[in-house]
């Protein structure tokens, strides 16, 4: 660890934090470029010191970012991994349905959004849900038709809907933004009163990240700006106005999803191209690694899931 450098932390503004770890741009076609994390001493999130520009962060959203391509990077796989996604909604829409108190009509906005199968999927099952997402691309649903819920291409901080919502769910997105203190305004402005906020983040203080160090893919640098620890949460959500419904060290995301892309990243893969000749081996190290991965919700192994409520 080095010495402490006056870098302000994000989550509680301290400017005390000490050196954590060096990455290079992860899933990017170029490998050159380094970036520091710093762990804040005050309340131990871990964050980007030299984040790139807002402006110039879609140069690093290209053919090589793995969650553009979708499915169809797999080839004749294709339909294992719809399936795999369709599963993850589905684990993640009886989050919902366990947060919402009636059966009432509710709203929910999804921020990060992205490809709207969850939204689609919560829609589906829960026939009185108004659904709303928004992102700072359109990628994801451009040119496609959602006739049932609504997309809208903005940031938090320019996104100024005409009601309130009973659910805000942000499926990794947290760890992207750029002002958490504002973004959290905002949130808390968007809540109905015990209107419940659903947060899915990596969790570094993880097995699988000390164990792939920089390769390890919840960096995802520069992409990922922070990194949140327990009593960064509570800073960053303070009592007066949040309590916490429930916090869990796994989530809806297979954290061996995680160790897996960190594998790749060690091994040098090229994101670009097709992973099809990639399933097989992934299948393998699936079952392999079946006894340590089974533990997850007992020992932290990549992925943490917060639930909170607006007082």
């Amino acid at each position: 660890m080095k010495k402490n450098q006056k870098v302000r932390c994000p989550v509680c503004e301290s400017i005390r934090s000490i050196h954590y770890i060096k990455t290079h741009a992860l899933m990017h076609k170029t490998n050159n470029e380094c970036y520091t994390f710093n762990q804040c001493t005050s309340c131990d999130s871990v964050f980007l010191t030299n984040p790139v520009p807002k402006l110039k962060l879609n140069e690093y959203y290209t053919e090589n970012y793995l969650p553009y391509q979708g499915a169809e990077a797999w080839g004749k796989h294709k339909g294992f991994v719809v399936k795999s996604q369709e599963n993850l909604d589905l684990k993640r829409v009886q989050i919902v349905v366990n947060s919402i108190p009636t059966k009432k009509p509710f709203f929910i906005l999804d921020v990060g959004c992205g490809n709207p199968s969850f939204l689609m999927t919560v829609k589906k099952k829960l026939f009185s849900a108004h659904c709303t997402g928004i992102d700072f691309s359109d990628q994801g649903w451009v040119n496609k038709d959602y006739d049932n819920i609504t997309l809208t291409k903005s940031s938090i901080a320019d996104y100024n809907p005409n009601h309130k919502f009973d659910i805000i769910t942000l499926w990794h997105y947290l760890e992207h933004d750029y002002n958490l203190q504002a973004t959290v305004d905002k949130l808390y402005q968007f809540l109905n009163h015990s209107g419940k906020l659903i947060i899915e983040v990596p969790d570094y203080h993880s097995i699988t990240a000390k164990i792939q160090t920089q390769h390890w893919q919840g960096w995802h640098s520069p992409r990922h700006l922070t990194l949140f620890s327990k009593k960064g949460f509570q800073k960053l959500f303070p009592l007066g106005k949040w309590s916490v419904v429930k916090h869990t060290r796994f989530g809806t995301l297979d954290a061996f999803t995680l160790w897996w892309l960190g594998k790749m990243e060690k091994k040098k893969n090229a994101w670009s191209g097709s992973m099809e000749k990639e399933f097989w081996p992934l299948v393998f190290l699936k079952i392999v690694s079946f006894p340590l991965f089974i533990f997850e919700k007992v020992f932290p192994m990549g992925i943490q899931l917060i639930i909170l409520e607006k007082k």
